[in-house]
């Protein structure tokens, strides 16, 4: 099975992608042997927090042969999605929902690849699949891992999505670059509002407000309530400090269009219209293929009371009162009628 590497790397840049890298299978298994140590201590320590799929997913995020069992090659592509101004929405969900605009490409690569050799068999993910793609990003020469466990490219930052594709086909690895280091900065630890970044490239889930925000699905703790801020959905601040990512969002271009705030949400969400979201069947109107989906109303209700209780905005009252007498969900109540109370403690 053979692919010319300038009619691939053509075909690549014709989608849109930023960049890319390829490595063989035997480069990545050194890498995923280290990090499962990693993972496995990570689990230990409980950081992971209710996210129990990520442990259930453990045999095959570390060992790709369980879902391509004769893989010889892995491609792994970067989709830069900029860095906007800042917002209450995290910057990678302000556009489409990247899962599906990304594997629709991922998909057509994979079939490009089947027609240059009928023997050519393919696994692709974008990020939900059980493969652990900033680690096969950084053997493919992508970038190296951050204090903030992000993964770092030295000539764009880190606001770029990843997406991989593992094949059969032995294909040329490509030249990786010299990597720099995070050195003896510490920014995003210090910026970290909640502690969550309890260690060089150590995340506790429990305390990031990406995780309260987005993936937890109970009520968000008393004692974290205000550290949140104004982040409605996802938190950018580890990355918004991070030198890596000074200046990089006038030397890049988001060459996807799905991706680009006016196809999505844009950076901001008004919270008085969250509020007022009545029904699932109204979530799904107003957000239907986009990532504020993975909240579920529940929790961009929850999200909105949190950060309208901080902003101290009193005209969000009414609103909030009608949450109040509306919803029959206890956990939403409680939210609503705390953020009340902050707004008089506040004004």
């Amino acid at each position: 099975m053979t692919i010319n590497s300038a009619t691939l790397k053509a075909f690549i840049e014709s989608q849109g992608w930023s960049g890319y890298g390829i490595s063989s299978i035997s480069e990545v298994e050194v890498a995923l042997k280290r990090h499962e140590g990693i993972f496995e201590g990570w689990i230990k320590r409980g950081f992971q927090a209710d996210m129990g799929y990520l442990e259930a997913m453990k045999k095959d995020r570390y060992h790709p042969e369980n879902k391509l069992p004769d893989v010889q090659s892995v491609i792994v592509l970067q989709a830069w999605y900029g860095s906007q101004g800042q917002g209450n929405v995290a910057r990678y969900a302000r556009g489409r929902d990247y899962h599906k605009i990304l594997k629709k490409r991922l998909v057509a690569l994979s079939d490009w690849l089947k027609a240059q050799d009928s023997a050519i068999s393919t696994y692709v993910s974008v990020d939900s699949g059980p493969t652990v793609d900033r680690v096969l990003a950084e053997v493919a020469g992508l970038g190296f891992f951050g204090k903030n466990t992000n993964l770092i490219d030295p000539s764009k930052g880190s606001y770029f999505f990843i997406a991989t594709l593992m094949t059969n086909a032995e294909l040329p690895a490509t030249e990786k670059r010299r990597m720099p280091s995070c050195g003896d900065c510490t920014k995003c630890i210090s910026a970290c509002p909640t502690g969550a970044i309890v260690g060089p490239r150590v995340i506790d889930a429990r305390r990031c407000i990406a995780y309260l925000t987005i993936e937890n699905r109970e009520g968000i703790p008393l004692e974290m309530r205000p550290l949140i801020g104004n982040r409605l959905f996802g938190c950018d601040i580890c990355q918004e400090v991070c030198p890596f990512n000074e200046g990089r969002a006038g030397k890049q271009e988001i060459r996807i269009d799905e991706l680009k705030a006016e196809s999505g949400v844009g950076d901001h969400l008004a919270l008085a219209e969250i509020l007022a979201i009545e029904t699932d069947e109204r979530f799904l109107e107003r957000f239907a293929g986009k990532p504020i989906m993975r909240a579920k109303r529940r929790g961009l209700i929850r999200n909105a009371c949190v950060v309208a209780g901080n902003s101290g905005d009193k005209s969000l009252i009414p609103a909030l009162k009608a949450v109040v007498e509306r919803e029959d969900d206890g956990m939403l109540k409680e939210h609503a009628d705390w953020a009340i109370k902050e707004i008089h403690l506040k004004t």
